[in-house]
């Protein structure tokens, strides 16, 4: 996987939100992308997923790229089985092989027997989620993308997609980059944690994560030193004026 921001700015109805950003990914590992509300995180996430065009800059990617989003954004007609395989039919798999390739990511995941025929509204949130995560995994990504997708899940259930989160991307030898306001998040999860600030936001923060917390109390401090770093500080301490994507 490589990817690679060079000089991007983002323009949306007029108003400069992102840049003049550069940023890089050359190996796997999971990044947390951090910044205060509006800050133009998930504008970020877009611009690396491709749906979002630099207004000037440069972005260049190798390897594919999927999303999950903060939203499970499931097919409600579709069953769970059939919503975790839609990436590889899009991409012009046979619906059988699509589903035999879904299922044992859905099993990875913890969903297997009935649960696999039930449409969305028959599951929990957190199964909707693991859903979304295994719809993005079949498709084989170099690149996942994580748009807050914990969050309003309770602690417990949290704490065990997290557990997940790292076996994939250390088993799958992924790059992943997840969006997150919880600092604790960020630490426990993280070999890497990128902070924007500033209006329009650019890259204030890239911190190298090599040690992860051994339990929760050390991974609060070890929030709470983060979270006082100076450039840090400032960056949640401003107010800002626009609350933008």
């Amino acid at each position: 996987m490589k990817l690679c921001l060079r000089s991007v700015t983002v323009q949306l109805a007029g108003m400069s939100i992102l840049g003049p950003i550069d940023f890089d990914i050359a190996q796997p590992g999971l990044i947390a992308l951090m910044g205060p509300s509006g800050i133009g995180k998930s504008t970020l996430l877009r611009v690396i997923a491709g749906l979002i065009p630099p207004s000037a800059g440069q972005r260049q990617c190798k390897g594919k790229v999927a999303t999950v989003f903060q939203d499970a954004r499931l097919l409600p007609w579709q069953s769970a089985l059939d919503n975790a395989a839609f990436g590889l039919r899009a991409d012009g798999m046979a619906r059988q092989d699509a589903r035999q390739v879904a299922a044992a990511h859905l099993a990875r995941l913890g969903l297997c027997g009935d649960d696999l025929g039930k449409h969305p509204r028959a599951l929990s949130g957190g199964m909707r989620q693991r859903v979304a995560v295994a719809r993005a995994l079949a498709v084989e990504p170099a690149l996942l993308l994580l748009d807050e997708p914990f969050t309003g899940l309770d602690t417990t259930l949290r704490a065990s997609l997290h557990e997940m989160l790292r076996e994939i991307v250390a088993g799958q030898n992924l790059a992943a980059i997840l969006v997150t306001h919880d600092p604790v998040e960020a630490v426990t999860l993280a070999d890497r944690i990128v902070v924007l600030g500033g209006r329009p936001a650019d890259i204030v923060a890239d911190i190298p994560c090599p040690i992860r917390p051994n339990n929760v109390v050390e991974a609060y401090h070890v929030a709470a030193a983060l979270m006082q770093r100076p450039e840090i500080a400032r960056v949640f301490a401003a107010p800002l004026a626009y609350a933008g994507p």
